[in-house]
């Protein structure tokens, strides 16, 4: 059985990727393939270097052109390896107990391994009387947004986490759920392909069958961010809310990002107002 820890990353995740390397600590038992997403050959230099420092790592480099997030990373180590177990770690995450590739690889050898088990909701997530359908169909085709709305609640893999197995894989196309922009990535990748491949492997090992986030928020490389922890991982996550997911979609519209700058800015002009009134001194009559 050959297996293979593939770590999906970002042209952009630069701090994380070696955050989660240097959680290793030398750890070096199994093969780890990185798989950059939207990469371009501006990006060789950077993560040529983190290669290079990790060096007593077994590390090996693939790349995907475009942005296509976890899944992203799972689809090409399928389509350009010969590997038979794939362990889906994302570079958010950092190892807090190295025993976790011991339960994955050796004690649940031969066996899809989810790390954690959630509920997610898509009625939910287009939030209250489905005020953000507009926005979505714009990045989601309307086929499965409307199967996502007939299943409702959804059992689905936190943050892809956990070992595939290609001869589950051999019978999906993987093609049918790799996203290209955020919502799709959630909804698509995240909800759709996980449940999907769970219902396909019947013998699948679930490590943390309640698996809940927590609210423990964090200042982690600049932003603040969900840190979800036990006893073997740490995920930094950056969204986790579908406001989240809108606003940072949304910042990508240079009209979105103008109306927001003028908002402030009469924001910033109204709260001056108030203190000049707030301040200025009665007039004596």
């Amino acid at each position: 059985m050959k297996n293979v820890i593939v770590i999906p990353t970002h042209r952009t995740g630069t701090k994380l990727l070696e955050n989660l390397l240097a959680s290793f600590q030398g750890y070096s038992e199994y093969p780890i393939l990185i798989v950059i997403s939207d990469y371009g050959q501006s990006d060789r230099e950077a993560f040529s270097s983190i290669i290079n420092s990790f060096s007593k790592l077994p590390l090996s480099l693939e790349t995907i052109e475009t942005n296509s997030f976890e899944l992203g990373g799972l689809y090409t180590a399928y389509k350009k390896t010969d590997y038979d177990e794939f362990f889906l770690l994302p570079h958010s995450c950092e190892i807090v107990n190295r025993d976790i590739f011991d339960i994955v690889f050796n004690k649940n050898a031969g066996r899809s391994v989810a790390f954690g088990l959630q509920i997610g909701d898509w009625n939910a997530f287009m939030g209250h009387k489905r005020q953000n359908e507009r926005f979505i169909l714009k990045h989601l085709d309307r086929a499965t947004y409307d199967k996502l709305v007939q299943l409702g609640k959804i059992r689905f893999w936190q943050g892809h986490i956990g070992k595939f197995r290609r001869e589950i894989l051999n019978g999906m196309n993987l093609l049918d759920y790799l996203p290209h922009n955020m919502i799709e990535a959630v909804s698509k990748s995240e909800l759709l392909f996980t449940s999907t491949y769970h219902s396909l492997d019947t013998t699948t090992v679930v490590l943390f069958p309640d698996w809940t986030d927590g609210k423990v928020v964090e200042e982690k490389f600049g932003k603040k961010r969900l840190k979800i922890k036990n006893e073997y991982i740490i995920k930094w996550k950056t969204h986790w809310l579908p406001e989240m997911v809108f606003e940072d979609m949304k910042s990508k519209y240079v009209g979105y990002r103008a109306t927001k700058y003028a908002r402030n800015q009469a924001a910033i002009v109204f709260e001056w107002i108030k203190r000049q009134v707030k301040g200025a001194s009665p007039r004596s009559t």
